[in-house]
């Protein structure tokens, strides 16, 4: 599915997202990079979306090496205005490699594109054409991770387990329902009303997938973490 407007549809955005949260406190960089929607009652630094500095040609193309895959291109599209970000409840990968080492005073830098992409950080269940795109966090346990389809869809697939919440047609549709719907979580002061869900979707269950997985790894860390003191103090002998 051909994705023509992404650019657009996130420079609206980011503009929609500016006049609901500057007022509350931004930072902004002559590059393009801001965060806006300071909240300091979460933490001094603390503010409800950055948006990362977009990228060159070059910087495209040490995107597309760094996540070890083609880089489809309506995400191409959207790291050329905007190299990632931490839009209210989604984040965005970008790249961090190559020319685009660099971090905006106050604002940072996103995560690494290669999150999700390259073999050992991505479950097998994944289909290998999907691209990795970021994730959405739960109320605590849960994570949704965001990925491109082949077809040009966008998927919301939980980080340990086989399940599909939602599907958007393309980017650009997910990106228009989605950061609204995240805009409705908020009164005007930056503050999450508790009237809608963190995550869209057939999600009703993922927290309590998330806290069995959450609960098994401690118990196989603890597990790990006991037979490793043994087998050092055994060697120390």
């Amino acid at each position: 599915m051909k994705d023509e407007k992404v650019a657009k549809v996130i420079q609206d955005l980011a503009q929609e997202i500016r006049s609901r949260w500057d007022r509350l406190g931004y930072l902004e960089t002559d590059n393009g990079a801001f965060a806006t929607g300071h909240i300091p009652n979460v933490a001094p630094h603390a503010y409800l979306c950055r948006f990362y500095a977009g990228l060159s040609d070059a910087g495209l193309d040490d995107a597309e090496a760094e996540s070890e895959r083609y880089l489809p291109q309506p995400y191409r599209d959207f790291l050329r205005s905007f190299n990632g970000g931490s839009i209210m409840g989604i984040s965005l990968n970008g790249a961090t490699g190559g020319q685009n080492v660099r971090a905006a005073e106050g604002i940072g830098q996103p995560i690494s594109i290669r999150y999700q992409n390259v073999f050992y950080t991505r479950p097998e269940f994944i289909p290998e054409s999907h691209f990795g795109l970021g994730a959405m966090n739960g109320p605590r346990y849960s994570q949704g991770h965001l990925y491109l389809t082949s077809v040009g869809e966008v998927e919301l697939i939980n980080s340990d387990h086989d399940l599909v919440a939602m599907r958007w047609p393309s980017l650009t549709e997910f990106l228009n329902q989605e950061i609204a719907r995240q805009l409705s979580r908020y009164d005007n002061e930056g503050q999450e009303t508790g009237e809608v869900t963190r995550l869209p979707g057939n999600t009703d269950n993922w927290e309590a997938l998330g806290k069995e997985t959450s609960d098994r790894r401690k118990k196989e860390n603890t597990v790990l973490h006991k037979t490793l003191s043994k087998l050092s103090a055994f060697c120390k002998k």
